[in-house]
């Protein structure tokens, strides 16, 4: 990957970091750790701890994710209302995709 589509990659992670991670808590608990590790082996790069952090806080405010602690340490697991937003991604990913194409042809205008 070149160093361009690196800090591109890195800058939408960053932007929708949220997201990414109700993603990867779908279908698994993971420790903020094993969250990163997750976003490597599936997109081949991985955040920074303060970004993964800061959103599993932000995350945890909503009430869509909860911390349980155990002999991993703080797993992060999605809680009944996180499960309803991980039920409409395909919907929330379509809107991302619309959106972002408008972006482009107003860059290319």
């Amino acid at each position: 990957m070149s160093a361009k589509n690196s800090t591109i990659q890195k800058r939408l992670f960053i932007a929708f970091s949220d997201l990414a991670i109700l993603i990867a808590l779908k279908n698994q608990s993971f420790t903020g750790y094993g969250i990163n590790n997750y976003f490597l082996k599936k997109v081949g790069d991985a955040a920074s701890p303060s970004t993964v952090y800061s959103s599993l806080a932000s995350l945890e405010r909503k009430g869509w994710i909860e911390c349980v602690s155990n002999s991993r340490g703080r797993v992060y697991a999605l809680t009944k209302e996180g499960k309803k937003v991980t039920e409409t991604m395909d919907v929330k990913a379509e809107e991302i995709k619309q959106f972002i194409d408008k972006l482009l042809k107003i860059t290319s205008s």
